[in-house]
């Protein structure tokens, strides 16, 4: 799942998990609510056509590497 050889590189945890440091550095805000940051990765990347789940899984893989903290069980915080 994180270097997936079988299916789609947009399925990559990396991907995703890149596009959403991408996405915070756009908007240019420390702090988000999960499901507006899923709406903005969905308008800008619409055409991979990801579900929550695996928007969710990206989100726990930047959450283990250190990138985001989650509170509030609905905000995503930009560590650094």
């Amino acid at each position: 799942m994180l270097l997936p050889q079988d299916i789609a590189p947009e399925k990559s945890l990396y991907v995703i998990g890149g596009r959403i440091i991408e996405i915070f550095n756009v908007i240019n805000r420390r702090t988000i609510d999960t499901k507006s940051l899923y709406n903005l990765y969905i308008s800008e990347f619409a055409k991979d056509n990801l579900s929550f789940s695996y928007f969710l899984y990206a989100l726990d893989w930047l959450f283990i590497i250190g990138f985001i903290d989650i509170y509030n069980n609905t905000k995503v915080k930009r560590c650094f």
